[in-house]
């Protein structure tokens, strides 16, 4: 099974019709974007047969905690007929 998904990578990676080879490398490119990878064809066949390890970031932004200050406020009241 894996060197049927490495022969479909080569196949769609090294299509002779650009728009197709373009769209897919396209793809592979957003896919890798999304996990903060650089695009490569060894990252993007990593990925499409499923071996690539994506170390997690570090959460830079974190929630701060939310104060206690009462009663939360509902929506405001609404106007009457003009």
């Amino acid at each position: 099974m894996p060197e049927e998904k490495d022969l479909q990578f080569n196949r769609m990676w090294n299509e002779e019709n650009p728009a197709k080879r373009v769209k897919f490398r396209n793809l592979m490119k957003s896919k890798l974007d999304v996990l903060h990878v650089d695009f490569s064809e060894e990252n993007a066949r990593a990925f499409y047969n499923g071996r690539l390890s994506v170390r997690q970031p570090e959460r830079i932004y974190q929630m701060p905690e939310r104060e206690e200050r009462g009663p939360r406020r509902g929506p405001p009241r609404r106007r009457g007929p003009r």
